[in-house]
């Protein structure tokens, strides 16, 4: 069901799943833009995409460079928020500055993102705005990343609603294997992710092509809007 060529902007697109969609959609055909908080970056991951992609520059907490960005950035098809902050935080030592960081970053940023691109959305278009498993199913320190992926999922559905036509959709991945949050957790983490796995019906965790996948199906087809799609393996039903 794809329409190629076609312009994705991924806020989170220069590292981990957001950058994987890049590398996938400039393989199919699609022009990308690939956001990031520092210019060198972005024009470094943009090079390695080739021709069809580009560099943009904004901060999830800058409204201004938000602004400032949508405004430059032209007719958007697809608009991917893959962005986050691994805040480690419990409540025993809670770090409510940090928590505030991380909170105003993936709910008030992802908002944010959404009203200053929507004058240049295509109404044929969507949104897709990444969430966690760790909403319903928490991990060790992940107390304020909780609260923040269940925010995602509220303001994909007031979205949906908002901003119709255009299709608002959220993708929740569990525990992603290949990953730097993966490749490099602490030994409690990796106790547990360890455990999680041997617990899913079929023993595996979900890999980042399964993530891309699941994004596209989300962003191609046009019968799929206000869903969020759980990509973890089974790992909800443990």
């Amino acid at each position: 069901m794809t329409q190629s060529p076609r312009h994705l902007v991924i806020v989170g697109g220069t590292k981990g799943l957001g950058l994987e969609i890049a590398r996938a959609a400039v393989a199919r055909g699609d022009r990308v833009t690939v956001v990031g908080r520092t210019r060198e970056v972005a024009e470094v991951e943009a090079k390695k995409l080739g021709e069809n992609a580009l560099a943009g520059v904004c901060d999830l907490t800058d409204w201004a460079s938000l602004e400032s960005f949508f405004d430059s950035v032209g007719p958007i098809d697809h608009l991917v928020l893959a962005a986050l902050d691994r805040d480690q935080n419990t409540i025993k030592d809670f770090r409510p500055d940090d928590a505030a960081r991380t909170s105003l970053m993936k709910n008030v940023g992802y908002a944010a993102s959404v009203h200053y691109a929507l004058p240049h959305l295509s109404p044929e278009g969507s949104v897709l705005l990444f969430s966690g498993l760790s909403m319903w199913r928490p991990m060790p320190g992940s107390t304020t990343i909780s609260m923040a992926n269940a925010g995602v999922v509220g303001l994909g559905n007031s979205l949906a609603v908002e901003i119709a036509p255009v299709r608002v959709n959220v993708i929740t991945p569990g525990v992603v294997m290949g990953t730097e949050a993966v490749d490099e957790a602490d030994p409690v983490r990796a106790e547990t992710y360890e455990r999680l796995r041997q617990r899913t019906p079929g023993k595996r965790l979900p890999e980042p092509a399964h993530i891309v996948a699941a994004a596209f199906a989300l962003i191609d087809n046009p019968g799929i809007n206000a869903a969020n799609l759980v990509v973890d393996a089974g790992m909800h039903l443990i």
